[in-house]
């Protein structure tokens, strides 16, 4: 008898408590590196081979000032 007790309690607690607080959950938060950037291909290829991420280049810029390439990843 105790042990079906203890089972329905179990199971009534899993019923009542909500699904987003039953495992809490780590989420990756996002890093940015920024470089020169040597081509918008060069860019996007060394972003993922260092970090796993997503690179583009500056789409415009200053005359004087050098196209950048940002680099998105999960950290």
């Amino acid at each position: 008898m105790v042990k079906l007790s203890t089972f329905l309690f179990l199971l009534v607690l899993l019923v009542f408590i909500p699904d987003g607080e039953r495992v809490p959950k780590a989420e990756a938060k996002d890093c940015h590196k920024v470089w020169n950037c040597k081509g918008e291909n060069r860019c996007w290829e060394d972003c993922r081979n260092r970090y796993n991420g997503m690179g583009l280049c500056d789409l415009y810029t200053a005359p004087s000032v050098p196209k950048q390439c940002f680099c998105a990843y999960k950290c």
